[in-house]
């Protein structure tokens, strides 16, 4: 049935008016009205155009898609008995506000929601020993890509107490020329930033390690910071400390050995993603210890690398345990996006005449099938 679509503030294009979730309702077969997000409302009316237009050239029905805009108009949107799913990306607050309004329905509908994710990275002894600089230079370009406007960017960092990379991450920083302030893409982002540098900033057992919490966001520009604190810390605040930050910022966190470390991660919140940098003599390491509680906090966990770029291909997973998503079972991103707005029906001893075209004995959309769990061609 119609799905409703709200557009990302920080993807005017990918996760917006002609983003995944519009794309993969489409191709579900679901008309589709999305709400325009304030940041960018001229560049999706325009869109909204554009798609109408290419969808009666291409012969749809009419009314198979809108555009709306409004805060008011989103909540009536979601409680109107016509919409039969939801897609989101956006902030917890307002994610879990229309969550909550989707489930309290006469007629509850699914709600894909994609909330918010601090994204841990962990960065073992070995791994900081044979290659602090390599780490220091990816993890600088990864957490100030889009001036921290990805909602994979890696927040919350656990290094091994004692490593001198807190300097060499602030001058990886100042060597890309990622230190100098940038222009975020809406006033109400660049607001938020400082907000949340603040409240970091406020505890005690937090330091700055580059950068000033104290910015002036007037006029829409904001510059890369880097915090640090402990382990112990993180586990007696993590609602404070583990909060995310919507910007140029990551918060270092020293640990002292596996336990330490492991104790630590088990208050971090459902992420995306999480990444491990660790050497080939650890492995057995990862596989029996740290992987299973990478796993246990996001839908994808990477090794050796850095999780801000999203791929569309079929083993994407762009999704994970709340508060990351509201759904974990499936992805925003990727060929299987689709299932999000598709309804399994099972036809038993029908005859063949009543059945779809796709089920039919002599397949005459000649379509790839599954029969008795066997594919055929």
């Amino acid at each position: 049935g119609p799905v409703a679509v709200f557009a990302a503030s920080n993807f005017p294009f990918a996760f917006s008016v002609a983003g995944g979730d519009t794309a993969s309702a489409l191709a579900a077969g679901c008309p589709v009205i999305v709400k325009a997000h304030s940041g960018h409302l001229q560049t999706s009316i325009r869109t909204a155009a554009i798609v109408a237009t290419a969808l009666t050239e291409a012969g749809a029905p009419e009314g198979s898609f809108a555009l709306v805009a409004g805060r008011e108009v989103g909540s009536a949107l979601v409680q109107d008995p016509a919409i039969a799913a939801v897609g989101f990306t956006g902030s917890l607050t307002g994610g879990r506000a229309l969550f909550d309004l989707a489930v309290a329905r006469p007629d509850p509908i699914p709600f894909y929601g994609e909330l918010g994710s601090v994204n841990p990275v962990v960065i073992t002894d070995a791994a900081m020993a044979h290659r602090e600089a390599v780490l220091a230079t990816g993890l600088a370009g990864s957490f100030t890509l889009g001036l921290g406007q990805f909602c994979t960017k890696p927040g919350v960092v656990f290094i091994p107490a004692g490593s001198t990379f807190a300097d060499s991450l602030a001058a990886a920083v100042v060597e890309k020329g990622e230190a100098t302030s940038g222009v975020m893409l809406t006033q109400r982002i660049a607001d938020a930033y400082p907000a949340g540098l603040q409240n970091f900033a406020a505890d005690n057992a937090v330091a700055v390690v580059l950068g000033n919490p104290q910015q002036d966001s007037s006029t829409g520009a904001v510059s890369p910071a880097i915090l640090s604190t402990t382990a112990a810390a993180v586990r007696r605040r993590p609602e404070v400390l583990l909060a995310e930050c919507f910007g140029p910022v990551t918060l270092l966190v020293e640990y002292d050995g596996p336990a330490d470390l492991e104790s630590a991660l088990k208050v971090v919140p459902g992420s995306l993603t999480a990444t491990v940098h660790a050497e080939s003599t650890e492995t057995q390491y990862l596989a029996t210890t740290l992987v299973p509680v990478l796993t246990s906090l996001a839908g994808r966990v990477l090794f050796g690398g850095w999780p801000t770029g999203v791929a569309v291909t079929w083993s994407q997973h762009h999704g994970g345990p709340w508060p990351a998503t509201t759904a974990p079972l499936h992805t925003s991103v990727g060929a299987t996006a689709i299932r999000r707005f598709l309804r399994p029906v099972t036809y038993q001893d029908a005859p063949q005449e009543v059945l779809p075209p796709a089920l039919k004995d002599n397949n005459p959309l000649g379509i790839p099938r599954r029969i008795d769990g066997a594919l055929t061609g």
